[in-house]
């Protein structure tokens, strides 16, 4: 074991260890810094099952990049060569080392330098031969496949199925050049190693022997073993302070969210673990509509979770459309929508807001309870519209909102007034327990997802109107004619990737259109988002313009939609017919011949007989 060392693999050795002092005192971090509760979670699922299945999504996730694969397979190669080939050569290397030294306690460095000390088996027999040198090589070639993609993307990332990759930070391209280096210098030092000494495999033999024909190798073997050292040690120096921190970071961050830990403003430790486990890959950009309509702008998550990270003020922080598109496409699955939320101010004007409700005369229950919300109140057709499927339908049911006052408090708390906020929650939740209503209907997503996730309202179940709409026409409580126009669907926001409201307003369009020609894309944002206060006009009209323009690539007839929002942000750039799917149900009702003749509807919006429960 004394000759099992050179001087050349202290700078290694110094980086490795400060790496490992970093990543074990940011642990202890995360996990004091977790709320009360959450602690509960990590400590009692780390004795469970959900470790091994933690352990199989690190794998699958931090090795494999399987999600990365999913959605751009050359990205997907990229990352996977990268980090599962490195996990390969450190995994053969330990135990190859472990197998000749016989010690299975060693220092680190032994198995990371080990053909340093043992050149391996003689070239060119170990070409063929399947042995620790064989499959070294085949990895670290892995690796250096996956390095020349890495060169690629940042220089014509277009090839690599990306539109514009991240602007990095000076400490950031340092650690990069580093990384780069770090695996031609360890092919460069196992070939003049293996050259010297007539062995090797495949690709350090081959090397090695090509050296040995122009040189004599031997001369070079330690300077090209220290220039190896030298890197590693630098990267890891550097790691803890770029983008590389996610390399660790990332598993425990998988862990902690299978043991069931989720952003929260009091949870300060998972918040610091989620910026840290940031790659800063560039991903959100790609998915971010706003890196078209507005280039050069640096408002996409990637920049803005590194702004919160290294303790900056996030100018750009309300520049953001909060359409979650870069949250479904995020690799590491950060919660960045709560993300951005979590750190805008509470302004604290709460006492301000005030809200009104009517539950119907006298008090007297309704079973229906409709909220058409803010926004559904700028586009009228959509209430009238939703008032003759309630009546078609034969419904018993209340506006709650009749007089557009009411507000389910999202616009407030998307502009720090969460206090304010609160307040409308309670008295909301207040009103819809006393109406006597077992359903709850919304026409607005963002009003859907709030009720559903934010509100406790026991013994009510929340629609959106196009659930609601696909229920009655499943259970033939309305009749619809098919028309021979052809159509394409807007999913929204909110509805579809925010609520996985996807099935329901297809089927609805399957019924009423001769064909649905809606492109495989994931869903667009309509650019007049709520949650971009900071957007200017146009930037949002470009945004628009940009997603009805790959909507309507088909020649449809009519654009529908499922959000009041939506429909009126593509009303004025469409060259087409804008729909809410609940206007296209309404005017292509059938009326029933069979029902008696309804009461005349008292009031602008009053109800009748009874409906779905």
């Amino acid at each position: 074991m004394e000759k099992l060392f050179d001087p050349f693999v202290l700078p290694f050795t110094v980086g490795f260890s400060f790496l490992v002092l970093w990543f074990v005192y940011k642990i202890v971090r995360w996990f004091i810094s977790l709320r009360g509760d959450d602690m509960k979670l990590v400590i009692t699922g780390l004795f469970s099952l959900k470790t091994l299945q933690a352990l199989v999504e690190t794998v699958n996730e931090s090795l494999l990049h399987r999600k990365v694969f999913r959605n751009n397979s050359r990205l997907g190669y990229m990352h996977m060569s990268l980090a599962f080939g490195w996990f390969m050569l450190i995994l053969i290397g330990n135990i190859e080392s472990t197998y000749y030294s016989g010690n299975l306690f060693k220092p680190i460095y032994v198995s990371v330098f080990w053909r340093f000390f043992d050149p391996g088996p003689s070239f060119p027999q170990a070409m063929i031969q399947p042995g620790f040198a064989f499959w070294m090589d085949l990895f670290l070639l892995l690796v250096l496949s996956g390095l020349g993609f890495a060169i690629l993307k940042r220089f014509r990332s277009r090839i690599m199925g990306m539109k514009r990759t991240m602007r990095h930070e000076p400490a950031d391209r340092l650690a990069l050049a580093a990384l780069w280096m770090i695996f031609p210098a360890r092919l460069v030092a196992e070939s003049m190693t293996c050259g010297a000494n007539g062995t090797g495999s495949f690709l350090t033999g081959s090397l090695g022997y090509l050296f040995s024909r122009f040189f004599d190798p031997s001369s070079s073997i330690l300077p090209s073993w220290w220039i190896y050292s030298f890197l590693l040690g630098f990267f890891f120096v550097l790691l803890p302070f770029t983008r590389y921190a996610h390399i660790p970071s990332e598993p425990v961050l998988i862990f902690f969210r299978k043991y069931g830990v989720r952003l929260s403003p009091g949870s300060a430790g998972y918040t610091d673990l989620s910026l840290t486990a940031c790659s800063s890959c560039g991903i959100c950009i790609n998915a971010c509509q706003l890196a078209e309509a507005a280039p050069g702008r640096p408002v996409q998550s990637s920049y803005f979770v590194r702004s919160v990270r290294k303790n900056r003020v996030p100018d750009l922080q309300y520049e953001c459309l909060i359409c979650g598109r870069c949250e479904a496409a995020c690799p590491v699955g950060l919660e960045l929508m709560p993300m951005r939320q979590n750190t805008r101010p509470d302004l604290g004007i709460g006492s301000r807001a005030t809200i009104t409700g009517k539950l119907g005369r006298n008090g007297h229950p309704r079973r229906i309870l409709y909220f058409a919300g803010c926004m559904t109140h700028l586009s009228p057709g959509i209430i009238r519209s939703m008032s003759s499927i309630f009546n078609q339908a034969g419904a018993i049911w209340e506006f709650y909102d009749a007089d557009g006052q009411a507000c389910c408090g999202r616009p407030l708390k998307l502009a720090g007034q969460v206090d304010a906020a609160r307040n409308i929650r309670g008295k909301l939740e207040n009103d819809f327990s006393k109406s006597g209503a077992d359903l709850l209907v919304t026409s607005c997503p963002i009003c859907y997802r709030i009720f559903n996730e934010e509100y406790n309202l026991p013994g009510i179940r929340v629609l959106h109107h196009s659930q609601y709409i696909r229920d009655l026409l499943e259970w033939n409580r309305i009749k619809v004619e098919s028309s021979i126009q052809n159509a394409v669907y807007h999913s929204p926001c909110e509805l579809g990737r925010g609520s996985g409201i996807e099935s329901e307003p297809r089927e609805i369009i399957k019924a009423l259109y001769k064909a649905d020609l809606t492109p495989d894309i994931e869903g667009l944002c309509c650019g007049g988002s709520l949650g971009g206060p900071g957007i200017d006009l146009a930037t949002r009209r470009a945004v628009a313009r940009g997603a009805v323009e790959e909507l309507t690539h088909g020649d449809p007839d009519v654009l529908i939609t499922a959000c009041p929002l939506c429909k009126k942000t593509f009303s004025a750039i469409s060259r087409i017919p804008v729909l809410d799917i609940s206007e296209a149900t309404a005017g292509q009702l059938i009326k029933p011949n069979a029902l008696p003749e309804r009461k005349k509807q008292q009031g602008n919006h009053h109800k009748q007989a009874v409906a779905v429960g």
